[in-house]
């Protein structure tokens, strides 16, 4: 329940938020729903870095992979799938650990997970 909740509300608030908002829900829903902080990380983890990785790859497809080959370009990757790989691990690692963080705050001021 708690990957549908970050990815919904993520995805929904990305069109109107800055780029960061993918580390406020998972932190949000991890302090309202806890689950141990393993958990809490891969889930947010795995949520953000799917949201980011289809929505890139929406737009590579949509563009024929004109846009995500220069960016790649700039970074000197060899092309835009790679860069989109990057951009979902980046993405998910920001959550996860946003996830992870919301997990930590609930365990630290309730003393239970």
């Amino acid at each position: 329940m708690n990957f549908l909740l970050i990815f919904i509300v993520t995805a929904i608030l990305q069109f109107f938020t800055p780029w960061w908002t993918v580390a406020v829900v998972p932190f949000l829903v991890f302090i309202w729903r806890p689950l141990p902080s393993f958990r809490a990380f891969l889930i947010s983890f795995a949520a953000v870095a799917l949201l980011w990785f289809v929505y890139g790859l929406y737009l590579h497809i949509s563009s024929d992979g004109a846009m995500s080959n220069r960016i790649a370009q700039i970074f000197s990757l060899p092309n835009g799938i790679l860069l989109l790989l990057i951009t979902a691990l980046v993405g998910g690692l920001t959550g996860g650990f946003s996830g992870l963080a919301g997990s930590l705050m609930r365990q630290t001021f309730t003393g239970n997970t």
